[in-house]
C-alpha cells in the first residue's frame, strides 16, 4: 500500500490561491467506509477525488498527541483539500449538554483553522417533544448566532441540513424544519456564517424543485450532497435505508443539481452519500471507484471542468503487489 506521506517530496502547504470551483469530496460518513487514513487517502486519490472530510475527533487526538503538523501530514502530502467536518455541538441539545459541548468548540475550531477546514456541517432535528415550532426556531436562531460569532473568528462556515424522511419525525410531538424552503427561512435570519447544505436526496424526498437552490443567500451554500433513490417508491414514503449511491437509478438528476449549484455561485465540496445497507456486498475500493466514476460523469454532463489528476494509481496484481514490483521479482 502506498504511503501518501511520501508521494510528494515537497508538497504545497496551502489551498490558498487555487481557483474557485466545485470539487469532488469523499466522506467516510456519506459513504460509510473504514480503514487506515493512508488507505482511504490512496482510494480518494486513485479515483478522482479532490478532497476528504475531516474526522475532527481523530484529528484532535492526533494533534494533541503528536502535534498539528503530524496530524496533517497525509492530507498535505496527498494534495487533498479539507472537505467538511461535523459540528461537535448538538443544536437541539438540552441546556446542560449544549453548554458542555460549547466549551469544547473553541479547540475544535482552532484545529479546523490549522487544517484549513473552513466548512462545518450539522443536521437539524425535524421536530421536538418539548418545544413548539416558534420556541424551537428561536432557540436555534439564538444558538446559531452564538456559534456563528465563534466560527467567524476562525474563518469557518456552518452548513445546515435536514432529515426529510417521515421516519425521522416519529415520536416527536411538534414538527420543526423538514424542507429546504423552511431551512432557507432559518438561514435568512441566522448569523452570516450559517448557510445550507444542498442535499439532492432531501429535495427529492420533500418533492421540492432544484430551482430553490437559487434562493440560497449568496456565498452561503456550504456543501452539495448527491444520492439516488428507487424509482418504484413514492418520494414521500422513502426511508433513509433506501438512499442509494448517486447514479444507481437516475431518479435524481446529479447534473441537474450541479447545474443549479453552479448558477448559484457554489464553489465547494460535492459529496456522494448512500445508506450503508445499500452498499452491502461491494468492496471498499469498488465503492469509491464507482462513486468517482459517477461524479466524473455528472461533471461532464453539467459542463463542469475536470482538472487532470496529478496522481496516477499504482497498478497491482492479483496478490495486491504493485505490477512493477511483481515483475522485478519474476526477473
Amino acid at each position: 500500500m502506498i504511503d501518501p506521506s511520501v508521494i510528494l517530496p515537497d508538497p504545497p502547504h496551502s489551498n490558498r490561491g487555487v481557483p474557485h470551483r466545485m470539487f469532488r469530496n469523499l466522506s467516510t460518513i456519506g459513504l460509510p467506509l473504514s480503514g487506515r487514513p493512508s488507505e482511504l487517502i490512496e482510494l480518494a486519490l486513485s479515483f478522482g477525488f479532490d478532497a476528504m472530510d475531516i474526522d475532527m475527533p481523530d484529528f484532535l487526538q492526533q494533534a494533541d498527541t503528536f502535534g498539528v503538523t503530524h496530524a496533517r501530514r497525509l492530507m498535505v502530502s496527498a494534495r487533498l483539500k479539507s472537505g467538511a467536518f461535523q459540528l461537535p455541538v448538538r443544536l437541539a441539545g438540552d441546556e446542560t449538554t449544549f453548554a458542555q459541548e460549547m466549551e469544547k468548540l473553541p479547540r475544535y475550531l482552532e484545529l479546523a483553522e490549522a487544517a484549513e477546514a473552513t466548512r462545518a456541517v450539522a443536521t437539524l432535528s425535524p421536530g421536538s417533544a418539548e418545544h413548539s415550532f416558534k420556541d424551537f426556531f428561536e432557540l436555534h436562531r439564538t444558538r446559531l448566532h452564538t456559534i456563528g460569532d465563534m466560527l467567524a473568528k476562525r474563518g469557518v462556515m456552518l452548513g445546515l441540513t435536514i432529515a426529510p424522511e417521515a421516519e425521522a419525525r416519529e415520536g416527536l410531538t411538534n414538527e420543526f424544519i423538514r424542507t429546504f424552503e423552511a431551512l432557507l427561512g432559518l438561514v435568512a435570519v441566522a448569523h452570516e456564517r450559517v448557510g445550507v447544505v444542498v442535499d439532492a436526496w432531501a429535495l427529492h424526498v420533500t418533492g421540492e424543485s432544484f430551482d430553490l437552490i437559487a434562493n440560497a443567500p449568496k456565498g452561503r451554500i456550504v456543501e452539495v450532497r448527491l444520492s439516488d433513490a428507487p424509482r418504484d417508491v413514492p418520494a414521500a414514503e422513502l426511508t433513509h435505508a433506501q438512499r442509494l449511491m448517486p447514479g444507481d437509478t437516475g431518479a435524481i438528476s446529479m447534473a441537474g443539481v450541479l447545474t443549479q449549484a453552479k448558477a448559484a455561485g457554489f464553489d465547494g465540496p460535492v459529496t456522494p452519500w448512500a445508506d450503508r445497507s445499500t452498499l452491502v456486498g461491494r468492496g471498499r475500493e469498488k465503492i469509491v471507484k464507482l462513486a468517482g466514476d459517477r461524479l466524473e460523469a455528472a461533471w461532464r454532463e453539467a459542463g463542469l471542468p475536470i482538472v487532470p489528476r496529478w496522481f496516477t494509481p499504482v497498478q497491482r496484481d492479483a496478490f495486491g503487489r504493485p505490477i512493477e514490483e511483481a515483475m522485478a521479482v519474476v526477473e
